[in-house]
């Protein structure tokens, strides 16, 4: 492969690898799993491994969009307490992660 071929080569592979990464950076569904796993570990720092596993463990980040965090609990009795109890706590966590961020829990679809 001559030097011209191999350069056009080695920019067309930067030039993907760019737009790979770019497009993963605006990814809502990875936004939420990095701001998931950091409010998720001050809420164990601040609750205690007891209640994080009782109300946390089981949570699963959806999507973060337009500063709002989405999360799914397992139950319906479960998003009900987190939001009654926990909602708050949350909400201040995530403000505090650097942006005006707001967290909502809710459960799975009944099948």
């Amino acid at each position: 492969m001559d030097q011209f071929a191999n350069s056009e080569l080695r920019h067309l592979l930067h030039k993907k690898l760019e737009n790979t990464f770019l497009r993963t950076i605006d990814n809502p569904v990875i936004k939420a799993q990095e701001s998931w796993d950091l409010l998720n570990d001050q809420l164990l720092d601040i609750l205690g491994p007891e209640v994080h596993t009782q109300w946390f463990r089981d949570i699963t980040p959806l999507v973060l969009k337009n500063n709002i965090l989405i999360v799914q609990t397992k139950t319906e009795f479960a998003s009900q307490w987190i939001n009654t109890y926990y909602q708050d706590l949350a909400s201040a966590l995530m403000k505090a992660q650097g942006k005006k961020k707001n967290c909502f829990f809710i459960s799975k679809k009944a099948a």
